[in-house]
């Protein structure tokens, strides 16, 4: 059983450490059953080629991690577990340090209105922030965000909760006026799935992955695998001391997959 996964954008990309790590371990709670597996990086694709790749069922690729939306539901097969239990749907803003001032006066949605988001090509948010009359201007390349922000082409790079700390500390080397906003979060909800093709092949890797997802989560792994990587920058966060901005995400429509709680980030417990 082959699983060939994205490869990253850059050396300072570590944004899918813990998604890959949830896969491996998945993979080695289910060799008991299935037997061996491979896991291997593809060419680094864009997640609009990764989807073409997966819907044509070429083998440059076999899974990717993407978020939810009824038309990719359509066309290809999900694990309906939110992989980082939504924590990327808690938006943290990275800004320019003299910047924070005017952020100290932001109380609401329509205060966000008077900024900017840098937000990357074809990223799902782009619609999901346009939806909520916030304006946006998209970058095509990662790297190249951070560079817009500090150049000031937009006042914000919105970054899921799960990312902001470990970018920022690759990054403030290179851009010493970057910094982490202090007081607010954005919320959305934003579940990221691994996705299959839509193929008795599609379907035989992604049941494996999910059982072995499943036994995590009864056997306590996955919370395990979540707190090593995630507990210590919810806590530099201050995720308690911020103020929490929420907005609609049109795109997801599935409010049942809120049933499992066991599935879910939720800031109140941490």
């Amino acid at each position: 059983m082959v699983y060939i996964y994205n490869s990253p954008e850059s050396s300072n990309d570590k944004r899918y450490d813990y998604v890959w790590e949830i896969m491996r371990t998945s993979l080695e709670k289910t060799k008991t059953k299935y037997g061996s597996y491979v896991m291997k990086p593809a060419k680094f694709m864009t997640e609009k080629r990764q989807e073409f790749e997966l819907q044509n069922n070429s083998q440059n690729i076999t899974v990717m991690y993407l978020d939810l939306t009824p038309e990719r539901e359509k066309k290809l097969i999900p694990i309906k577990i939110p992989v980082d239990k939504n924590l990327v749907g808690y938006r943290i803003f990275l800004i320019r340090k003299q910047d924070q001032s005017k952020f100290n006066k932001v109380r609401n949605l329509n205060d966000l209105k008077k900024f900017s988001f840098g937000l990357g090509l074809n990223w799902i948010d782009v619609d999901i922030y346009k939806a909520n009359k916030l304006k946006v201007v998209s970058g095509s390349n990662y790297e190249g965000l951070f560079k817009m922000l500090l150049l000031n082409r937009f006042d914000v790079f919105s970054r899921g909760s799960n990312e902001v700390v470990e970018e920022y500390e690759n990054h403030i080397e290179n851009f010493p006026e970057l910094r982490i906003e202090n007081n607010l979060i954005l919320y959305y909800p934003l579940p990221m799935f691994f996705w299959f093709s839509h193929n008795k092949k599609g379907e035989h890797l992604a049941k494996r992955v999910k059982e072995g997802m499943m036994e995590m989560i009864e056997d306590g792994s996955y919370d395990k695998i979540f707190n090593k990587y995630y507990s210590d920058k919810i806590n530099k966060l201050n995720f308690s001391k911020r103020r929490i901005i929420k907005i609609n995400n049109p795109f997801f429509t599935n409010s049942s997959l809120y049933n499992d709680k066991r599935l879910w980030f939720d800031p109140t417990k941490n």
